[in-house]
């Protein structure tokens, strides 16, 4: 079995009989309909990416930086497509939309058969298991694990290890992407610097985790491989994301493996043991011109942009977000458990002079100006007015675009039910 690594997770698998790529997704020329961008910069253009030609897609879940249309369309419609059987049909009808006719989601708790003798293993994530998923690949007689940037579950990734038997390479996440603590504004330089380096220490220990808990010969470590476009790109120094040798040492003190460092266009041969390429640890002083030039990057919410709305044309929202809230309370009772019980108060900002204010306790809609807060613990979500307009009428969904697109301001504990509950705010 070999493995091509390209950008985040997108990674080519190949035996004798079956080319599986996975969550192929590259910003060509420095461009993104998303907001994210490859991090660091990738130079393949369109046809070299088409030049893979796979016999198989596997697609982890739709995260902008896992599903992107700009690229699977560079592959043709009639290529099988990898999925979870999820509960929710999101994902098969997402890729259906980009155009692909032959979507198969793996049954679960079973393998199902790909090229020759080779087949995977797929099932929904137990932490997102909405959206999520993890997979195994038997190829050549070897199996190895994608976890693609899954939040750790050792019971999961123990019941699997017990389904394949020894896991030959695992290809693990070393670094894991989202807002906290770079995008926080109730959070000081020196907080963020703090907490950057409580989460650097946290994902080191997940990844060891990982490692510890499939047990494989090989390890590739990866993720982590994206940035915000606009003025974002120049919080990166507080992310927490740690160079993938760092995650590498902080396991090998735990666990014993071989690790596999592959950039952009590096292979192995896993049973050669023939590299093709040298690995490089890029930071953001190395990449630093590339940041210069994601951080001059213009929003499509910005004047001018495709998704802008005038000031003098814009209207209040409060009956929309009412129907919103009306739509998410049904999703709170649906999931039951901590969602149900949720009180979480928060804030939408959408730069006007008054706030609106919703609470996961009540149904109303109110509208309250920054200063005048006086709920004691809440969060608030700043956007532009376009974002929001285009999340309530299922334009976008709020985990695509809540790291790249929203910036937060905290009081008070984390409610994880809150930013759950967001993805249906909708009308």
């Amino acid at each position: 079995m070999k493995a091509t690594y390209f950008v985040n997770a997108m990674v080519m698998l190949e035996s004798r009989h079956s080319r599986v790529l996975c969550d192929p997704w590259i910003t060509f020329d420095e461009t993104s309909d998303s907001g994210f961008f490859n991090f660091p910069a990738t130079k393949l253009t369109r046809a070299e990416v088409a030049a893979l030609k796979p016999d198989y897609l596997y697609i982890t879940h739709t995260h902008p930086d896992h599903f992107d249309p700009t690229t699977l369309r560079l592959f043709d419609p009639a290529t099988p497509v990898l999925i979870a059987r999820y509960d929710l049909d999101f994902t098969r009808r997402s890729l259906a939309a980009v155009g692909f006719d032959d979507i198969r989601p793996a049954p679960r708790g079973e393998w199902l058969p790909l090229n020759g003798q080779d087949a995977c293993w797929i099932e929904p994530s137990a932490a997102n298991p909405e959206v999520d998923s993890v997979a195994l690949f038997r190829l050549d007689g070897k199996v190895s694990v994608n976890a693609n940037d899954n939040v750790f579950n050792r019971a999961q990734c123990e019941r699997l290890r017990a389904a394949a038997g020894d896991v030959e390479v695992g290809f693990l996440p070393s670094g894991l992407h989202g807002p906290w603590p770079m995008f926080y504004d109730n959070l000081s330089p020196r907080e963020k610097a703090q907490a950057a380096a409580e989460r650097e220490a946290r994902l080191k220990e997940t990844f060891a985790n990982y490692v510890e808990a499939f047990r494989p010969r090989f390890v590739v470590p990866y993720g982590g491989g994206l940035m915000c476009g606009g003025r974002k790109a120049l919080n990166y120094r507080y992310s927490g994301i740690p160079a993938r040798g760092d995650a590498v040492r902080h396991a090998q003190a735990r666990c014993a493996f071989e690790p596999i460092l592959l950039s952009c266009g590096n292979s192995f041969d896993f049973d050669s043991g023939q590299r093709r390429g040298s690995y490089v640890e890029h930071s953001l002083d190395s990449e630093a011109a590339y940041v210069a030039r994601l951080a001059a990057k213009p929003s499509k919410f910005d004047p001018g942009g495709a998704f802008h709305v005038a000031a003098g044309e814009r209207i209040d929202l409060s009956r929309l977000l009412g129907l919103a809230r009306a739509n998410m309370r049904k999703w709170q009772q649906r999931y039951g458990g901590a969602a149900a019980a949720a009180t979480s108060c928060f804030f939408l900002d959408v730069g006007e002079a008054r706030l609106y204010r919703l609470s996961l306790a009540e149904d109303g809609v109110a509208r309250v100006a920054e200063g005048d807060i006086a709920d004691p613990r809440y969060e608030i979500f700043r956007m532009p007015y376009e974002l929001l307009l285009g999340l309530l009428t299922r334009h976008y969904v709020w985990s695509n675009v809540k790291t790249q697109q929203v910036d937060y301001y905290r009081k008070g504990e984390f409610d994880p039910s809150l930013l759950l509950l967001m993805n249906y705010l909708q009308i």
